[in-house]
């Protein structure tokens, strides 16, 4: 005889609080990966100052380029590596003016 096993959730989580700890997690290896080429940057460049601000984007702009190497689409694909390719270029210009003591 078959029989069919109906399992009560007890307590339902909201859409808002998944999405919340999505999201956390995702800031948390964002973080964690700029943290790590931070940590890159000054052990290379020893007398210069980086801000500390610096490193949610460089996690965020890591994260991205790493997902935009896994995925592959056509049309869609060179538009966001146009976008990509340009923050690293924007993120890589103020590490150098940070460098030099230039802003």
């Amino acid at each position: 005889m078959n029989t069919l096993f109906v399992l009560e959730a007890t307590s339902f989580k909201p859409l808002n609080v998944i999405l919340h700890n999505i999201l956390t997690f995702i800031y948390y290896l964002a973080h964690q990966i700029g943290l790590g080429i931070f940590k890159v940057f000054q052990s290379v460049f020893t007398g210069t100052i980086f801000p500390e601000s610096i490193i949610d984007p460089l996690g965020f702009l890591a994260i991205l380029t790493i997902f935009m190497l896994l995925v592959s689409m056509d049309a869609l694909k060179k538009i966001v590596w146009i976008v990509v390719c340009a923050a690293w270029i924007l993120l890589l210009i103020r590490i150098l003016m940070i460098i030099f003591k230039l802003g």
